[in-house]
């Protein structure tokens, strides 16, 4: 026991400059202050605790489970289609107040279809639009004669945009087992604004392409094991800086920007970016959770996740340990019509990151979350017949949905607006309620999280909103870089 001190300082010297392994963020758990390696009760067991999983089908089924009937039925899940947009608050703000507000709707939809290569048209400033000239020949004359904008320019001077995106194609949760195939990109494109002429550029964009799967068992009563695979790929670019070319003109000695050598050299970078991502090498790797109820409102739990037996893009990865607890009060649970969960939550994570051995409360999450179903099944007292009913009402529903969508996206619209009709109608008449809201809060790593979440026609659609920071200093609360954070998916 003397030597364990001396054992975990080597550890922690390791792993000092190995970089971190591939993550998916749900933002339930970031949410609710990224405390959830005991919590474990849901799809995400498969990201942060494979041992989870057994609790699928068990936890709200007297049958399988009796003591912890009183929770909440934890169900099997199938996602067909999930996608989450990370933007950083602060920048947006800072952009926001300088240049007026952008076309965020825009930014959303580059982000989503990780279309990172230009953000530079004149439209992310629209305060400034009739005064940035069209040809950017005269853009020197145009800083002289509204020195205001150059000053306003530099609050947003090589201010990091960091901003991300992940989309899940299919995720299965079911008792015992659990599979996702997933991508999550990010980039930081930024200004510099300079003496003479802006420089453009990014820092690095890292993409990250993971499939993975797990298994779970209870070897004894109380105890909950599990084991996960998976194969991941990453692709690093460094660090990129546009720096126009400048040709003087011998007339008025000033030098010229040539806005299209800009766009064609980004977009052409980022072209082999995304090409770059199916050549890299796969990487293997493994997660080992396990879980243990010392009551039935108590639950200890620990994961060992991103265990690579080989380097990920020529970098060594620190696999992320972590331990944690939490309580479900059985006073504040119900497995009733009004069904509701509620989770208390304390983590302490990634041990073996020898970055932050320093700061204790970068370690340190917890948090708190409820879900609450608002609006119940409209079927769950009716007859066989009348529930299949709601199958087909919800195909028709759909199949019209589906023609107005089609105006835009053809048959496509068509087949989407139907089937997602005709799952809801399903679940209505498997006994689906109509309305579920979840809302979540704690601090991650010092800084405070929320998430609020939406589930609707019996989890067919989900939608969560929220927040969260990841400390960017080199102590803690240093230099908080905080993400608004918004989720979306279908499935069954």
């Amino acid at each position: 026991m003397k030597y364990f001190p001396l054992a975990l300082s080597f550890l922690f010297f390791t792993f000092a400059y190995s970089a971190k392994g591939p993550e998916y963020r749900s933002l339930k758990v970031h949410g609710m202050g990224g405390a959830f390696v005991a919590v474990a009760d849901g799809k995400d067991a498969l990201y942060y605790n494979p041992a989870g999983l057994n609790l699928i089908d068990r936890l709200g089924n007297f049958e399988k489970n009796p003591e912890m009937g009183y929770m909440p039925w934890s169900k099997s899940e199938v996602r067909l289609f999930s996608a989450a947009v990370f933007l950083p608050a602060n920048e947006i703000d800072n952009v926001i107040d300088a240049c007026g507000a952008p076309s965020l709707g825009k930014v959303i939809k580059k982000v989503l279809f990780f279309d990172f290569g230009f953000f530079g048209d004149a439209a992310w400033c629209p305060k400034y639009m009739d005064v940035i000239p069209d040809d950017n020949e005269f853009l020197p004359d145009s800083l002289r004669a509204h020195p205001e904008l150059a000053e306003n320019l530099r609050r947003i001077d090589h201010s990091n945009i960091e901003m991300g995106t992940q989309v899940s194609l299919l995720e299965i949760a079911t008792h015992n087992f659990g599979f996702a195939g997933w991508l999550r990109a990010s980039a930081a494109p930024y200004v510099d604004v300079g003496i003479f002429v802006p420089t453009f550029g990014y820092d690095p964009i890292q993409i990250d392409g993971v499939a993975q799967t797990a298994f779970a068992f209870s070897p004894v009563d109380n105890w909950s094991v599990g084991a996960g695979l998976k194969v991941a790929k990453r692709y690093n670019q460094a660090r990129y800086d546009f720096k126009p070319s400048m040709d003087f003109n011998t007339n008025i000695g000033e030098p010229t920007i040539n806005k299209e050598e800009l766009v064609d050299s980004i977009n052409y970078r980022w072209k082999n970016v995304k090409d770059d991502l199916w050549d890299a090498d796969w990487a293997i790797g493994m997660d080992l959770g396990v879980l243990y109820q010392i009551t039935r409102e108590v639950r200890l739990g620990s994961s060992l996740r991103n265990v690579f037996f080989s380097k990920l893009a020529g970098e060594s990865i620190t696999p992320n340990w972590s331990i944690g607890a939490m309580t479900s009060p059985m006073i504040l649970q119900s497995n009733s019509f009004w069904a509701r969960r509620v989770n208390f939550a304390i983590d302490y994570v990634d041990i073996l990151d020898g970055t932050i051995t320093e700061k204790f409360f970068s370690h340190l999450n917890f948090g708190a979350e409820i879900d609450q179903v608002v609006i119940p099944s409209p079927t769950r007292e009716m007859s066989f017949l009348y529930r299949a009913l709601f199958g087909i009402v919800g195909g028709a529903v759909g199949l019209g949905i589906g023609n107005v969508i089609g105006d835009g996206y053809g048959g496509y619209g068509v087949l989407i607006g139907m089937g997602v009709g005709t799952i809801a109608g399903i679940k209505f008449g498997i006994g689906g309620d109509a309305l579920r809201v979840s809302l979540g809060g704690g601090f991650e790593g010092g800084y405070p999280a929320f998430n609020l979440g939406f589930g609707l026609f019996g989890d067919v659609i989900n939608m969560r909103f929220g927040s969260y920071a990841e400390e960017r200093g080199v102590k803690t609360g240093q230099n908080g870089h905080r993400f608004w954070t918004g989720e979306f998916s279908i499935g069954f």
